[in-house]
C-alpha cells in the first residue's frame, strides 16, 4: 500500500510539473507571437482614427488635436530606476473622436498625498504614438474612483473613465512616442517578460520532473531490496 500511494504522489508531481512547463512554453509563445505583431504593426502608421483597423492594437498614430488638462489621470506604482512614480495620462481631443494618451513617467513626490507637478501643453498640437490596450494590475480590492482631478488610479479602466470624463474615450491608449517633444520619460513597455525567461522557466521545470522521475526510481529500486 505504501508503495502504490509513493507511485501515486510521484504521478501527480510529475503531471503538475510537467504541466508547468507546457504552459511556459505556451507563454513563451505567445509572447513571440506578440513580438511578431509589434514589429509588423508599429511599422505601419495610421494619420486618423477612423482609418484605423478593427484590431487597432500595436499600429503606430500620428493625430492632431488638443489635450483636456483638467482630467489628469496617473497611473500609480510605476518605478523607474528603483525610483516610484506615476505615468502621466491625458484625455486629447483629436477630430473623430478622443483619446486617452499616456505622456510618460513623473517621479512621484516624498509624500504621499502630494501630486507631483504635471505638465501641461496648449493649443494645437501633433502626437504620434502606439496603440496599446490599457495596463491591468493585481488588485487586493476594486478601488473606488473619486471626482477629484488630477485621478491617482491602480488601473486604467476606459469605461470607469469615460463616465467619469464625460467623454467617449477609445477603449485603448495612446503610448506617446519616446522621441515626441512633449514625451517625458518613458518606461512603458509592451512586452513585461520576453519569451527567453519563459523558455527558461519551462527548462527549470522539466528539470525538476526529470529529478523527481530519477529520485522515484530510486526509491522503488532500493525498495525492492
Amino acid at each position: 500500500m505504501r508503495r502504490i500511494g509513493f507511485i501515486l504522489f510521484t504521478v501527480a508531481v510529475l503531471v503538475t510539473l510537467v504541466k508547468l512547463g507546457l504552459w511556459q512554453m505556451s507563454r513563451a509563445q505567445e509572447k513571440e507571437t506578440l513580438s511578431s505583431a509589434l514589429k509588423v504593426r508599429s511599422e505601419q502608421m495610421y494619420y486618423s482614427l477612423a482609418s484605423l483597423p478593427a484590431d487597432p492594437r500595436w499600429y503606430s498614430l500620428t493625430l492632431h488635436g488638443q489635450f483636456d488638462h483638467s482630467k489628469a489621470v496617473l497611473l500609480d506604482n510605476q518605478l523607474y530606476r528603483g525610483r516610484p512614480g506615476y505615468h502621466v495620462l491625458y484625455p486629447f481631443a483629436a477630430e473623430q473622436g478622443w483619446v486617452l494618451v499616456n505622456l510618460g513617467w513623473v517621479a512621484a513626490p516624498v509624500y504621499r498625498e502630494q501630486i507631483p507637478v504635471l505638465p501641461e501643453h496648449h493649443g494645437e498640437l501633433r502626437i504620434s504614438g502606439v496603440i496599446a490596450p490599457p495596463s491591468q494590475l493585481l488588485e487586493l480590492k476594486t478601488e473606488s474612483l473619486g471626482p477629484e482631478w488630477p485621478l491617482r488610479v491602480q488601473n486604467l479602466r476606459v469605461e470607469q473613465l469615460k463616465e467619469l470624463m464625460g467623454i467617449p474615450l477609445q477603449p485603448w491608449i495612446l503610448q506617446i512616442d519616446a522621441d515626441d517633444p512633449i514625451a517625458l520619460q518613458q518606461s512603458w513597455t509592451p512586452v513585461v517578460m520576453g519569451p527567453q525567461k519563459h523558455y527558461a522557466y519551462a527548462v527549470q521545470w522539466f528539470l525538476l520532473a526529470a529529478a523527481v522521475s530519477g529520485m522515484a526510481a530510486w526509491w522503488l529500486k532500493r525498495s525492492q531490496v
